[in-house]
């Protein structure tokens, strides 16, 4: 609209100021926003963005906020949406830094399960403190060039550069690391009683050496005496250990789907994935969820989920607490996220690598829980039935009682698997892969 302004008895067509485009009623200022939101998803966020290697503090949050607002100025900001798939408030730079990542440690895959076949193997991760650098360890020495180059080929053809490779020599090999976490076991269970002292052992490959974390007040000396002997560095802490299979709320109607809750004599655990088994659907669960049970029905709110078998993975020197469920009928390759999301299509699996992210679909949250791996060869005490579990992946994604047995993903968008989540060991999250199935005959996970 054009005002009048007379000059020297001449009117004069001025444009007027634009009027100020007033901020919706529902979308606070970023600061406002950020104090407002649920603590988890701030505290997570922060998490996350410092596991990842991007900046976390409160103030870059805010920040990114203010950015998003610019883009949208007549719509505002809202809490919804703002948390990206791998779990966290961040930049659209930064998801695409994600992506690569993740489609490297995708791409490299195959030539790394070759390399894991080797006996001088050392384990790979992503080093998110040097931008997400991809470390592929030896023992004593690197493996042939040729192979050294299949793996490179590899990360080109993702999008990543020579820059985001390593090879790198260390002094143990995951070989020897298992060795030394199988000896802490036997000296704990000689050591312990009725009580065993460990609560988790993990390989972590940052470190080239394990984690130990003991029951509290436990004498750290036997354990240092027998990593001394075979040379083997560790971190040893305190913590306390539980499989997660208590009491809670949920329920999913038919087609029958993954990330949901059930239930059976006021125990509750969670389902991780549907699997095809000799032609037929079933689902997956922890083992150790109504462990020594082998037949009833358990139940999603309601309605009859499926069956108990006996095929369970969970006995001492296990690599999986997992068990395998029958269902009647109307399987789907699903994933439930949330009520907006209940059929999240499976497309395949991933193992990951140290650094990756991990995130949790289990009963007790609406939404994902993301977290990074810290390791992909760890071991634990099952609390119910006082087994070794070894072969587990650790993350740091949250959960709770009742999450047993739920899904482990890639992103919160579900549709790549990682594993069956397993419990809290010393404050890490550990899940066994979802490639155990086929060892234990459970099947393969079924993709859509």
């Amino acid at each position: 609209m054009l005002a009048i302004l007379t000059v020297t008895g001449m009117a004069v067509p001025t444009a007027a100021a634009a009027p100020a485009v007033a901020r919706p009623a529902s979308a606070p200022a970023p600061n406002v926003l950020l104090q407002q939101m649920e603590g988890g998803v701030v505290n997570d966020s922060l998490r996350l963005r410092r596991e990842l290697g991007f900046e976390a503090t409160e103030s870059k949050l805010a920040e990114i906020l203010r950015g998003r607002e610019a883009l949208t100025p007549s719509v505002g900001i809202r809490e919804e949406g703002l948390v990206n798939e791998w779990g966290f408030i961040g930049t659209a730079a930064e998801a695409s830094e994600m992506k690569r990542r993740d489609a490297l440690v995708s791409a490299v895959e195959p030539v790394v399960r070759e390399f894991s076949q080797q006996e001088k193997f050392a384990g790979h991760f992503l080093d998110n403190r040097r931008d997400g650098r991809l470390v592929v360890q030896f023992a004593g020495a690197l493996p042939a060039s040729d192979r050294q180059d299949a793996l490179m080929k590899s990360a080109l053809n993702s999008g990543s550069t020579v820059s985001d490779v390593e090879f790198r020599v260390v002094e143990h090999s995951t070989t020897e690391l298992t060795g030394a976490m199988e000896a802490v076991w036997k000296w704990a269970a000689k050591a312990g009683g009725s009580d065993i002292p460990v609560i988790s052992v993990e390989e972590d490959v940052t470190t080239n050496g394990l984690k130990v974390v003991l029951r509290p007040g436990v004498e750290q000396a036997g354990v240092r005496d027998v990593l001394a002997r075979l040379d083997v560095p560790a971190i040893i802490t305190e913590g306390d250990g539980a499989d997660e299979a208590c009491t809670s709320r949920n329920a999913c109607d038919s087609p029958r789907r993954g990330g949901v809750g059930i239930s059976k004599s006021n125990s509750l655990c969670s389902i991780g994935w549907v699997v095809n088994r000799s032609g037929v659907r079933g689902a997956l669960t922890a083992g150790h969820c109504w462990w020594g049970t082998n037949s009833g029905s358990v139940a999603s709110g309601s309605a009859t989920y499926g069956s108990l078998t006996g095929t369970n993975a969970l006995t001492n020197g296990t690599h999986a607490d997992m068990r395998f469920i029958s269902i009647p009928s109307g399987g789907q390759p699903w994933l439930y996220q949330n009520a907006a999301n209940k059929a999240r299509v499976v497309t395949g699996s991933s193992l990951g690598s140290v650094g990756s992210t991990a995130c949790l679909f289990g009963r007790n949250s609406e939404n994902a829980r993301c977290g990074t791996i810290s390791s992909t060869n760890a071991s634990h005490t099952s609390s119910t039935c006082g087994c070794v579990v070894y072969g587990q992946s650790a993350a740091s994604y949250s959960s709770a009682g009742g999450d047993s047995g739920g899904a482990v993903a890639s992103s919160s968008t579900g549709n790549v698997a990682r594993g069956v989540h397993s419990g809290t060991f010393g404050g890490a999250k550990h899940y066994s892969w979802i490639g155990y199935t086929s060892t234990y005959n459970m099947g393969t996970l079924a993709t859509g």
